[in-house]
């Protein structure tokens, strides 16, 4: 496909009020390995959305779903940033 990596740039888990986040995505990861990640981080975020809907334990599976999704988020936003920013520089 593409030589093209993630930059690092994207950071997720907000810790406190002020929007500082705990965690950033890695430098340097093969935009085909991220895509690969994004895809299984999304799938497994959805099943346990599911699970959340249709149990009267919703609140047991919302917040490992929520944090996916963060994950799949950074990630998305990170493996974009490295497609099509070099793109605007041009």
């Amino acid at each position: 496909m593409t030589p093209a990596t993630t930059l690092g740039r994207a950071a997720f888990s907000r810790v406190n009020n002020t929007g500082q986040k705990l965690f950033r995505v890695n430098a340097g990861i093969p935009v085909e390995d991220a895509l690969e990640t994004i895809s299984l981080l999304q799938h497994y975020a959805n099943q346990l959305t599911l699970d959340a809907a249709m149990s009267d334990q919703g609140e047991r599976f919302s917040w490992p779903a929520f944090y996916l999704g963060e994950m799949a988020k950074a990630l998305i936003d990170d493996v974009n940033d490295a497609l099509f920013l070099p793109r605007a520089d041009a």
